[in-house]
């Protein structure tokens, strides 16, 4: 895959995540609105869910940002020549993959080999 080709992958990934973590931060700003005051879980019916809610969008939160993180590491391979290179075994990454995920560093086999 050329450079201009990988980086337009790695864009249109970025944009999607960062429009989806744009999505969990209203939702937080929603919860915590709705929690205002309030502090006691153990009697109030709604302290469950809502803690439950805040815990979801914040593990997404965080979730997201390490693909932005993994998206900006995949641009400096890009620029450094390295993109699309397993970093385990130094076989290309199929292209496929790649269109699937821009950030990936592993090539399918060496994926299947951590898994066992």
């Amino acid at each position: 895959m050329d450079a201009a080709a990988a980086r337009a992958l790695v864009d249109r990934r970025r944009r999607e995540i960062a429009e989806r973590l744009a999505d969990v931060d209203r939702r937080l700003v929603e919860v915590r609105a709705a929690r205002g005051d309030w502090t006691d879980e153990e009697h109030d019916p709604e302290g469950f869910a809502l803690t439950h809610e805040w815990s979801q969008a914040a593990g997404s939160r965080a979730r997201f940002e390490g693909v932005l993180r993994e998206l900006d590491a995949a641009a400096a391979r890009i620029d450094d020549g390295g993109y699309g290179v397993c970093v385990v075994c130094g076989r290309p990454i199929p292209d496929a993959q790649l269109e699937l995920q821009p950030e990936r560093t592993r090539c399918v086999a060496c994926v299947d080999r951590r898994r066992r």
